[in-house]
């Protein structure tokens, strides 16, 4: 995924710098967000044939974290921008701590290289703008297993929408305030052994207020 996001990005940057030539207006902007996102879980024990299902555990999860975001965008027409938003930063969840009799598994997910693909449209009302995308992230398990085992990393992607103000400042500048919502599919990981333990996670949604300084060109 990251040589996708490098060469997405590459391709951004060499059309921002064709764009000033077309008078197409590129802009870049930094971001501070609130985050929070939620999920259903499954964990499923299998017995030492790797067929059926001993145990089934079902949780729901959700937490609230504070992360940095950039973005660049293109001015289509001046109704219409094509940007995409990167989060360089991971977004960790909470741990948590099963038993196996004595035995204690611990495990949490890293969402790393959160990336939105999207479509900026002003609407007529005084710098409200609409925002339609699709985003992309990679689920990185952290786990501690008394077996010593671990589970694989996945990737997931899904619509993103959103509601922003956009207010004009001086010299190209505008602070801007948005909310947005995603949803992702389905993750799968197991830990590879003919006893697995299997996760699946489900039903991902997201939500982000975002304040951002962008400059115009």
């Amino acid at each position: 995924m990251k040589k996708t996001i490098i060469a997405i990005t590459s391709a951004f940057m060499f059309l921002a710098t064709s764009a000033m030539s077309m008078d197409l207006r590129p802009s870049v902007g930094l971001s501070a967000n609130l985050g929070v996102y939620a999920a259903t879980g499954t964990e499923k024990n299998y017995n030492y044939t790797g067929t059926t299902v001993d145990t089934t555990i079902d949780e729901y999860g959700a937490f609230a974290t504070e992360y940095g975001s950039v973005f660049i965008e293109l001015g289509l027409t001046d109704a219409i921008s094509l940007g995409l938003d990167y989060v360089p930063q991971a977004l960790e969840t909470p741990s948590n701590t099963s038993r196996d009799g004595a035995a204690a598994n611990t495990v949490e997910a890293h969402f790393e290289d959160l990336t939105t693909l999207y479509a900026k449209i002003n609407v007529p009302l005084g710098g409200t703008y609409l925002k339609l995308g699709y985003s992309q992230v990679e689920v990185i398990s952290k786990e501690n297993m008394s077996s010593g085992s671990s589970y694989g990393n996945d990737t997931s992607s899904g619509p993103t929408v959103g509601l922003g103000y956009d207010h004009e400042l001086t010299e190209g500048f505008s602070v801007r305030a948005e909310v947005t919502a995603s949803e992702f599919g389905d993750v799968r990981a197991n830990n590879g052994k003919t006893d697995k333990n299997e996760i699946v996670v489900k039903d991902m949604i997201g939500a982000r207020g975002t304040i951002s300084l962008v400059k115009s060109f």
